[in-house]
């Protein structure tokens, strides 16, 4: 009797997974096979601001063709902040594609977060800043007894450019990341019309308070030597995002990752003000609501120092948005992309799986129900679960080999297909910086794309059971713990 109960119980739970990884496989199909169309007339890209003496309305081609600017009259103007920290590759073009934004350059505003007044990557920054003198861009530099709101230094580094942002829309944006030049266009096209991968959401739901985008991993070079930068780059293409993608179209939680995300200041300081007004149990221990009520007291702009506790800041904002301002979170089409480097150290196995296991234990205690059933997800478990079913329930025996093999089959073809669906929309990116022009991942070699394939399925329920079994994080070279409130405590 109890296999039987266990047997419907694993049936219904595998056409749960199937469902929802085939929405998010679907929505990649549809959304996400080329580079969205600009919201803009394309009269605006890296030619834009290839002059360096002349003032944001004389260069901006959107000003000059009647159509792009009235087009461009409804958009908002936004700050880009970037924390800056370290040397990252390919960084230069990362942090260039700020200034190449097919967006009014009266309208941006551009600020660089550094730690640290002796950071190496402070020249590079320095010379955007002279390549680009018409564009309201500056250099923030942390000072050396500056504030510590936490130990979370991302967000202690961000908290000032929040602070001195001039416009209420902001696009917060990792320095090692890259994106096309519609991006900013279609997030704040996005965030006006209430749309979720260009479709226009219901008038009676929640409205899109949070832009973010998906996030993908490119091993430079067509031979890479480090495993683990494959490794990356094939969870990114494969597992992970076709659950990211389904989670945020079916909107039953914020799921975000802090590559790129776009949101309102006002609508973030409008949350903190909240927590201590209204019960939400991610934000309802008692020092937690004190600190909220401590950092709404400082006025508007300070939100941000707030999350300063979390690891995981990105997904608590997103909490935040959702839990307080009645938001959701939209995609818009358009994808990031970190370059990792071969030859990078971190690019062995032991490390991946170390990225892994540490993110794990994070979301463990975030969001503890999605990570105890994340094994799940992957083609593996969820195999031996629904064969399990159908063999017991339907076919009287204990376990079908022919259905497992089948099963796995069609995981890999829509895996392989997946893949390729992002390659294709990477290579489709017009005026990419060279290094992303000269690498197909579709060109690698397809025996070395199964050896990669078959070693992240291997790994993934190895790396699970490790992050289960244990409590401290090792972040930034530092062991941490995450307390009962979700906030966090250097060891």
């Amino acid at each position: 009797m109890f296999a039987v109960v266990l047997a419907y119980i694993f049936l219904l739970w595998y056409a749960v997974m199937l469902t929802a990884a085939l929405c998010g496989f679907y929505s990649i199909y549809a959304n996400f096979d080329a580079p969205p169309d600009p919201p803009l007339p394309q009269a605006h890209g890296p030619e834009l601001h290839g002059s360096a003496s002349c003032d944001p309305d004389s260069c901006d081609p959107i000003l000059q063709d009647p159509e792009a600017a009235a087009a461009s009259a409804v958009l908002e103007p936004v700050t880009i902040i970037r924390p800056v920290k370290g040397l990252d590759p390919e960084l230069t073009s990362c942090l260039e594609l700020s200034f190449l934004q097919s967006y009014p350059a009266n309208k941006l505003q551009i600020i660089f977060c550094v730690a640290d007044a002796h950071d190496p990557a402070i020249p590079v920054l320095q010379g955007l800043l002279a390549k680009y003198p018409h564009i309201d861009a500056q250099i923030l530099v942390l000072a050396p007894d500056g504030d510590h709101f936490g130990p979370n230094p991302k967000v202690n580094n961000l908290a000032k450019g929040f602070l001195a942002a001039a416009h209420d829309l902001v696009w917060i944006m990792d320095l090692n990341v890259w994106a096309s030049q519609h991006l900013l266009a279609n997030s704040a096209a996005a965030m006006a019309h209430n749309t979720n991968c260009g479709t226009r959401l219901g008038k009676t739901g929640r409205r899109v308070k949070l832009v973010h985008h998906v996030p993908l991993a490119l091993a430079l070079g067509r031979k890479p030597m480090g495993t683990g930068s494959l490794l990356d780059e094939m969870f990114l293409f494969t597992s992970h995002l076709k659950f990211y993608v389904s989670l945020n179209n079916l909107s039953i939680a914020p799921c975000v990752n802090g590559k790129s995300n776009l949101y309102r200041r006002s609508d973030l300081d409008f949350a903190v003000l909240q927590i201590p007004l209204r019960h939400s149990p991610f934000f309802c221990d008692p020092h937690v609501v004190l600190d909220a009520r401590q950092v709404s007291r400082k006025g508007p702009g300070h939100a941000m120092e707030f999350f300063a506790k979390y690891i995981g800041e990105d997904n608590m904002i997103a909490i935040a948005l959702w839990e307080f301002c009645a938001g959701r979170t939209a995609l818009t089409g358009d994808i990031v992309i970190q370059p990792l480097a071969a030859q990078n150290p971190a690019s062995s196995v032991r490390e991946y799986c170390n990225r892994r296991v540490r993110w794990l234990r994070v979301r463990k205690y975030m969001v503890l129900a999605a990570t105890l059933v994340e094994p799940t997800t992957e083609s593996l478990v969820c195999g031996l679960m629904g064969t399990y079913a159908l063999s017991k329930l339907f076919w009287g025996r204990l376990f079908s080999l022919e259905f497992f093999a089948f099963h796995m089959a069609c995981w890999f073809v829509c895996d392989y297909t997946q893949y390729h669906i992002w390659a294709q929309n990477i290579t489709a990116t017009l005026h990419g910086p060279l290094w992303l022009r000269g690498i197909d991942p579709s060109l690698r070699s397809k025996w070395q794309w199964l050896k990669i394939w078959i070693m992240r399925e291997l790994l993934a329920l190895p790396i699970w059971l490790a992050a289960m079994v244990g409590h401290e994080i090792e972040w930034r070279g530092k062991p941490f713990m995450i307390k009962k409130d979700l906030s966090v405590e250097e060891l």
